[in-house]
């Protein structure tokens, strides 16, 4: 990859592991940086606008680069690049800008069914793709690790941003689990009740960890050359498990020490290396 297109890059893909995608194959290296700096635009955009409206017309300027095959920018040429050279379908990437409007509004998370079905449209399909470039032979076999995986992900982003997201009213934590502590979105949005509050965090947690936990299960699975193949495509991973075991050590203080369980750098290259090494996550 060239030095003016990481520069272009930069600021993209500055929210994702550089470390883990210079482990994967080195031809694929390229689409999954540009891949990854797709998935970081849509993700910042509610961050940066006024207002949702504003964010709809970001989205839909992604739409018509996919649908129209219209390359407006650095990034949108090589997405539309790596499409083409990867045979990346339009429809999973046009589902997952339409996942990311939920991200505009303060709507509640009403079920665990549509936070999976979010995080299916958005992390799991990162993974999924990624898994389709890796190793395009044996991809399809990874779909269930990529479902369960994108879910891990999605809580372990939403625990680290939760106080982020939480000032802006939002609550991406699912109804269903709030309510089982007596908890509507309000009650969470105060945080007044900090004991309920902790609870639900943990039960959020172990929900994040118990889909981990299913993604390996169904890794294990699979025969050594596929699991071999595919192995890169798990090792962005890491950090995600890193913060739901670090959120399990806080017990009844989480929302408290929400701040302290994204891993050090030290500690997630640490960590990502010798998974790389014993090809285990």
């Amino acid at each position: 990859m060239n030095d003016q297109l990481k520069q272009q890059l930069g600021s993209h893909i500055a929210k994702f592991d550089h470390l883990a995608i210079t482990l994967m194959p080195q031809d694929v290296q390229l689409s999954i940086y540009v891949l990854c700096s797709f998935f970081a635009e849509l993700d910042v955009i509610p961050a940066t606008v006024s207002e949702p409206m504003l964010g709809e017309i970001r989205y839909q300027w992604w739409r018509d680069v996919i649908n129209e095959k219209n390359a407006q920018s650095p990034l949108a040429e090589k997405l539309l690049e790596a499409m083409q050279t990867h045979n990346w379908a339009e429809k999973p990437l046009l589902d997952m800008i339409d996942a990311k409007i939920f991200d505009l509004y303060a709507n509640p998370m009403e079920t665990k069914t549509q936070f999976e079905a979010y995080a299916g449209h958005t992390y799991s399909t990162l993974l999924q793709l990624t898994a389709n470039s890796i190793a395009p032979a044996t991809a399809k076999l990874f779909s269930d690790v990529s479902g369960h995986l994108g879910v891990a992900f999605c809580v372990a982003k939403y625990l680290t941003y939760l106080k982020v997201h939480q000032s802006r009213g939002q609550v991406f934590i699912p109804q269903d689990i709030l309510s089982q502590h007596a908890l509507s979105t309000d009650d969470f949005i105060a945080a007044q009740n900090l004991a309920s509050i902790n609870a639900c965090l943990q039960a959020f947690a172990a929900y994040g960890q118990d889909h981990y936990q299913q993604a390996k299960s169904h890794l294990n699975k699979l025969d050594s050359k596929a699991k071999s193949a595919l192995f890169p495509t798990l090792l962005p991973s890491i950090r995600s498990k890193l913060i739901l075991s670090n959120a399990k050590k806080h017990e009844n203080a989480l929302y408290q020490k929400l701040e302290t369980i994204s891993p050090s750098q030290l500690s997630f290259q640490w960590q990502l290396v010798k998974a790389n090494l014993f090809k285990k996550i």
